[in-house]
């Protein structure tokens, strides 16, 4: 039998993007539905037709009204800061509907269909939320919604030493010979504390995924490639391994790999939800963009069995995160070797321009200027570094900022990839596509695989022309 303990963990951990969940709450719907409709047009009460037509109206309306209110908000007044994206409206049009064509046999029932169109108005507003989630990927699980995860807390300080560091080609070469055994099946992921050392920014706890490379019984480790993950805001470092579905993306790249792929670390840019710090160093909300460059990267740099040159380190990021993986990125070089933002802003967001001068950087334009991605990607011409950018084809205002950011990254000297993943918005969906692909050619960038990807072999993905 289960303990409070287990109990409430079974909870938490109850997928919401999958499973039987999911799938209750929707046949829940369906079977209270029909049995609505089934139950009035057989009843030999007066007003049958009644009781069968204007439930049946009354859905027709109010999902218009729905998807006319939610199209309202997210394309005419775009009050989200970003379109909802046509599967969301969907949804919200089928909530209204639903929960209208309940709400009128609440009135009109008697006994227990009174009491089942009462239980249908709930699963109607649980289902339509369930469905808007399964679009943006945003919560995996019960336990997501409240900030909660089942990571565990690892020391990971002192992992490896740098003396004892090999490279990737001498790992692949052991491993084809068989020199290197017992590679773990799967790396492992873990909640982590990095001191703000020098920035003494207040970040949440960061989260590491090391590949089987890393874990394997080894004292020489290869020196791996690292990614620094950034989340959207309002966002966490666990929303990026839940809703990126970091963990299993990159285990499956480690089975065909010999055990390598990136260190991934999911860094906190922005201290608590509700903080957009806009990733940069200010008195609003503390030093976010030492945090990044300094604290966590000379403690990777440090502690884990990481590689040391800015070309075999990428960061990427979703929306806000993927604005600040550019502003870092393109005015870091010495750092980052690769970009791959993903649905990213044109330029740092956190109220009108002229608060955000005052606010963030005391009054000085040029500072501020300095943090759009097309202004420091013109600053710091010509550069090399590899940019991999893509946003979810119905996310219209971010595929125009992909047009916008990618020619002059090109004309400045980048490689450029620019994609858009088919049928995904502004979601986790589009971030796990255009990741997929990033990891790929920055795999083959650092060594991890001798083949160049082809664009072609990712379906979901079309090349933007830029």
């Amino acid at each position: 039998m289960l303990g409070m303990g287990n109990m409430r963990q079974w909870l938490m951990n109850i997928s919401l993007v999958g499973g039987w969940f999911p799938a209750a709450a929707f046949a829940v719907v369906a079977v209270l539905s029909v049995t609505l409709l089934v139950s009035a047009a057989v009843s030999k009460r007066d007003g049958r037709i009644l009781a069968t037509v204007l439930p049946i109206g009354v859905a027709a309306v109010s999902g218009m009204v729905g998807y006319v209110v939610a199209w309202l908000l997210s394309d005419v007044f775009v009050v989200f800061g970003v379109g909802l994206g046509s599967r969301v409206m969907a949804w919200v049009a089928a909530g209204f509907a639903i929960a209208g064509f309940a709400i009128v046999h609440i009135v009109l029932s008697r006994g227990m269909m009174r009491v089942a169109a009462a239980i249908l108005t709930v699963f109607a507003i649980l289902a339509a939320a369930i469905g808007i989630d399964q679009s943006y990927g945003e919560y995996a699980t019960i336990g997501s919604l409240f900030g909660e995860d089942s990571y565990s807390q690892a020391d990971l300080t002192g992992l490896a030493k740098r003396k004892d560091l090999i490279t990737v080609a001498q790992w692949r070469k052991q491993a084809a010979n068989g020199t290197i055994r017992n590679i773990p099946a799967n790396g492992t992921v873990n909640k982590i504390d990095i001191p703000a050392t020098k920035s003494q920014f207040e970040a949440r706890k960061a989260l590491v995924y090391l590949p089987p490379a890393a874990l394997a019984d080894s004292k020489r480790k290869p020196a791996l490639p690292v990614v620094l993950m950034l989340s959207g805001q309002p966002g966490s470092p666990g929303r990026v391994f839940q809703a990126g579905g970091i963990q299993t993306m990159m285990d499956g790249y480690a089975k065909t790999h010999d055990g390598l792929a990136p260190i991934v670390i999911a860094a906190d840019q922005l201290g608590a939800d509700s903080h957009n710090t806009l990733c940069v160093d200010s008195k609003v909300y503390g030093n976010a963009l030492t945090y990044l460059t300094q604290d966590v990267v000379d403690w990777v740099k440090t502690n884990l069995p990481a590689a040391q040159d800015a070309k075999d380190w990428a960061i990427a990021g979703f929306s806000q995160g993927a604005t600040c993986s550019l502003q870092i990125g393109v005015n870091h070089p010495d750092l980052f070797g690769t970009m791959i933002p993903t649905d990213s802003e044109i330029k740092p967001t956190n109220g009108s321009r002229q608060e955000m001068i005052d606010r963030f950087f005391d009054g000085d334009t040029t500072a501020y200027e300095n943090q759009v991605p097309v202004n420091a990607i013109r600053n710091h011409a010509p550069t090399h570094q590899m940019l991999i950018i893509g946003a979810g084809e119905k996310d219209t205002t971010s595929i125009r900022n992909v047009k916008t950011i990618a020619p002059v990254a090109a004309k400045a000297g980048m490689r450029v990839a620019a994609v858009e993943s088919s049928g995904n918005a502004h979601d986790w969906h589009a971030v796990q596509d255009v990741l997929r692909y990033g990891l790929a050619v920055f795999g083959h960038d650092t060594g991890l695989d001798g083949a160049n990807p082809n664009l072609s072999d990712y379906p979901n993905l079309k090349r933007i022309t830029i």
